[in-house]
């Protein structure tokens, strides 16, 4: 039979400093922080803060500029296809694009104004878009301090305004197409009608980061003369504390005298040769004086 291995264990006991005065407890050593941002300066730290913020305003300029670009491109396209139920014809129109022929709308304004509102609900998301990307821009070229103070609240409202009147705008197109689109036209739309609803998801997401950004968002003001005072406690509250007094003037220090001064100016003049009697044991009476 083969002889079996014995499994050894061993347990890894670290050195860890003892109370004074109690040699049986031992204090558990907490874990360091040892990481590179732990012996970091405020100030450096805080400049890390602000570069995170500048690069998430950067991002969520970004995404609005690309919803920008969506809508640009697919505004001058056909967002819905109908078709003739007689002869099976097929006509296209858009949000400012409209067919030639009799069944389709024309430029012409008829009520109940479905496409007019539309219109203008692009218009107004476009002109907020162009809003919130001046406000970014001009942050990057100057840097003042009073823009950073609601910069991202301002680009939140602004990219929640421009979601708002484009998700509008989509609602009161569809709302025109189905009201024409009686029993002579058949309404299919196409794909441009459905790119403006990822530009819709942007704007809404964009204008959530910027919101979170402003709540984040904290300029303390860094006063070098401000002096802190670092009070030390013990882990775990146990322990010994090791206190160190603040540093004072010389002239505010109080005049502490020592015990050999105390003793000389003790008043022994009326006890010139008088001597202290050793007292033995616990019953010994005191001389009287």
């Amino acid at each position: 039979m083969e002889r079996e291995e014995q499994l050894v264990l061993t347990f890894h006991n670290p050195k860890v400093p003892k109370l004074k005065g109690n040699r049986e407890y031992q204090r558990p050593t907490l874990p360091t922080n040892k990481h590179s941002s732990a012996s970091m300066l405020p100030e450096r730290r805080q400049e890390h803060v602000d570069q995170t913020h500048i690069y998430i305003r950067m991002f969520c300029g970004s995404l609005c500029g690309f919803s920008l670009l969506l809508l640009t491109c697919v505004s001058v396209l056909n967002w819905v296809q109908f078709l003739v139920i007689k002869n099976g014809l097929e006509l296209y129109a858009g949000l400012w694009i409209s067919c030639h022929h009799e069944l389709c709308w024309t430029n012409t304004p008829k009520p109940p104004y479905y496409l007019q509102y539309s219109r203008a609900f692009f218009l107004v998301s476009v002109l907020t878009i162009l809003i919130g990307l001046s406000l970014l821009f001009s942050f990057c070229l100057h840097r003042k301090g009073n823009v950073t103070t609601n910069l991202d609240l301002k680009v939140s409202m602004l990219s929640f305004i421009s979601a708002i009147c484009l998700l509008l705008c989509l609602i009161l197109f569809l709302a025109q197409v189905n009201w024409h689109a009686r029993e002579a036209l058949e309404s299919n739309l196409l794909w441009s009608y459905y790119v403006n609803w990822w530009s819709v998801f942007l704007n809404m997401f964009s204008g959530i980061i910027s919101f979170l950004n402003y709540l984040t968002f904290d300029t303390p003001s860094l006063d070098q003369n401000v002096t802190t005072s670092l009070a030390e406690r013990s882990r775990l509250g146990i322990g010994p504390v090791t206190t160190a007094l603040p540093t004072e003037d010389e002239g505010s220090r109080p005049e502490v005298t020592s015990l050999s001064d105390r003793e000389e100016k003790l008043p022994n003049a009326d006890l010139p040769n008088a001597e202290v009697p050793r007292v033995e044991g616990p019953n010994a009476e005191l001389p009287n004086t």
